[in-house]
């Protein structure tokens, strides 16, 4: 009898739980990063840099220091090279560390929504999150966008929480962020919005202060010790190379016009957003999925654009018309006041954006948005809570337009450092025109759990059809590999001649040897860059183009998909 009252209460339990918003969270994320990483580990690396990063790990696992690039942040090859050193040596393990820890990403998200929606609110925005092209085909790609973007979510996460409900959380705050820098060095642009809420929970800090001394002191020797392991880690690698990239973006002093990424248009990601949302139509390429500005929007994405647009603008309406009507309406002195300095910092802004100056851009960025937040605070405690996280996610999305907005250099998977704050406004938006319509329509207000749950898994179901259309049966890097393989086979004394390629660090993987990076569109025809090969020593050359051109001197020995190798024929 006891034995079945347990029984019962377990699969009670068990059903409570699966009932659980965050639960059923984790199960989709779970089955759609397991299918994501078949996909990925199919069709192979989708891009350049994942192969620096496996490069870097070998150097960390003590098993060669061939094509090191000692500038890249480190997290995400040490803890590459943490496996490897456990005897499991392929492009798997990259793909699999990140889906774990975008998993550990959608579930921060969550928790950061929850601290302004309900349950079912978060996770229908959670899953918006999940269902953007960007996000989508890059969530287990092997990059360090998506991983910087998770510990910049957790420790806002923990500073909110840290401020408002437990201060002991705080302590996790300088970790993540350190983390999030040693991940991504962009990452740390996220404490313009920690400083934001910081400010506009200044009574909160004051009371900690004041009451919990031992915390404030616990936080500044975490600090200390912190500062000393990231200064160690950044030691470790090329500062002259990391500090001249700093220098130029800052300065935007490097203009990088022959880069094929170059691009000038500051509003690119703004003008690119309704494809950030969704794609269509459902078949397209693999270099869509990954660029979605190159493909078209789909219906989907005006719907939801439409939607949280009027949203938005009622959410705007209702902020600065609620509580003191007559002050607001009345023109009088004050009013004229705070409108002319948010006008004077909002130009100063707009100027500075246009100028190319960042760090005047982002500061402009801070006050304006403290300002705004002091200027529409009511003083009850509740409203100003949901104010801070609506201006603080603000300012997350407007620090990193800004920065990759001036940045000459401008990819798609960028958007990911915004995608956070683009969704925070989608279900802000989505929630504020529900909350429009319910009056309006009878019966709404029981229904609205589904509607928030109807959208995410039309946006969910859709994002999932895109990407299987998009995607394809392998990339050119699996023709790398099996070109790597064979040469292994074809001349076992192949360590011991110059190995030259236009994907040379995809080679350096695959051979465990450094090769030299040969580009024939750096040359003014195949003559010249014949005799570069010849000069540099090339004996064998890697082509990654699908028109492989005659180089004299060399004969092509074997071809794999889009890939051939060329054989050096003269002494």
């Amino acid at each position: 009898m006891d034995r079945a009252q347990d029984n019962g209460s377990f699969f009670d339990k068990l059903g409570e739980l699966l009932h659980q918003p965050l639960t059923i969270l984790i199960l989709i994320t779970g089955v759609l990063v397991a299918y994501l990483l078949k996909v990925q580990i199919k069709i192979g690396v989708p891009y350049w840099d994942v192969f620096n990063y496996l490069n870097n790990a070998l150097h960390f696992a003590n098993m060669g220091s061939s094509g090191v690039v000692n500038h890249l942040p480190p997290l995400i090859p040490v803890v590459t090279s943490l496996v490897f050193r456990m005897g499991y040596v392929s492009v798997d393990v990259i793909f699999l560390i990140s889906g774990l820890i975008f998993i550990l990403g959608v579930i921060g998200l969550y928790l950061l929504l929850k601290e302004r929606f309900d349950p079912t609110k978060s996770l229908a925005g959670s899953l918006i999150f999940i269902s953007l092209p960007v996000i989508m085909a890059w969530a287990v790609s092997g990059g360090i966008d998506l991983p910087g973007v998770v510990f910049s979510i957790w420790a806002l996460y923990f500073l909110v929480i840290g401020l408002n409900k437990d201060s002991k959380f705080l302590f996790l705050v300088l970790p993540l962020l350190v983390v999030s820098l040693l991940t991504r060095y962009t990452a740390g642009l996220i404490v313009v919005p920690m400083i934001f809420y910081i400010l506009a929970n200044l009574n909160q800090v004051k009371e900690i202060l004041h009451m919990k001394k031992k915390v404030i002191l616990g936080i500044l020797i975490e600090l200390g010790v912190l500062l000393a392991i990231f200064t160690y880690f950044i030691l470790q690698l090329d500062t002259s190379a990391l500090f001249g990239l700093f220098f130029d973006v800052v300065t935007s002093s490097s203009s990088g016009v022959e880069d094929v990424a170059y691009n000038s248009n500051l509003l690119y990601f703004l003008q690119n957003s309704l494809n950030y949302i969704s794609l269509g139509p459902v078949q397209g390429t693999y270099r869509q999925l990954l660029n979605p500005s190159e493909g078209i929007p789909s219906v989907v994405a005006y719907m939801i654009a439409i939607i949280s647009v009027m949203g938005i603008s009622s959410y705007i309406y209702r902020v600065l018309s609620t509580g003191k009507e007559n002050d607001i309406s009345r023109a009088n002195l004050a009013n004229l006041g705070k409108l002319i300095v948010v006008l004077v910092l909002f130009m100063g802004l707009v100027l500075s954006f246009y100028n190319k100056s960042l760090i005047l851009s982002e500061i402009f960025l801070l006050v304006l948005v403290y300002l705004l937040y002091r200027f529409m605070a009511r003083g009850k405690f509740v409203v100003d809570s949901k104010l801070a996280l609506d201006l603080m996610f603000l300012s997350w999305f407007g620090a990193y337009f800004i920065f990759h907005g001036i940045l000459p250099f401008k990819v798609d998977r960028y958007f990911i450092t915004m995608a956070p704050a683009f969704t925070y406004f989608i279900i802000l938006g989505l929630s504020q025109f529900m909350g429009e319509l319910k009056p309006r329509i009878k019966g709404l207000n029981s229904k609205s759990g589904w509607i928030y749950l109807m959208v995410a898994l039309i946006c969910l179901s859709s994002a999932t059809a895109t990407y299987i259309g998009h995607t394809p049966q392998k990339t050119f890097t699996v023709d790398i590999n099996n070109a790597s393989e064979w040469i292994k086979g074809y001349d076992p004394g192949y360590s011991s001649k110059v190995i030259g390629s236009d994907y040379p660090n995809a080679v350096t993987w695959y051979l465990h040897q450094d090769t030299t990076g040969a580009y024939p569109k750096n040359y003014n025809n195949t003559e010249e860059f014949a005799d570069y090969l010849q000069e540099n020593g090339v004996y064998y050359y890697f082509d990654s183009n699908k028109s492989h051109p005659n180089l004299q001197g060399y004969h092509i020995i074997k071809t794999f998909g889009v890939v051939a190798i060329y054989e050096k024929t003269t002494p």
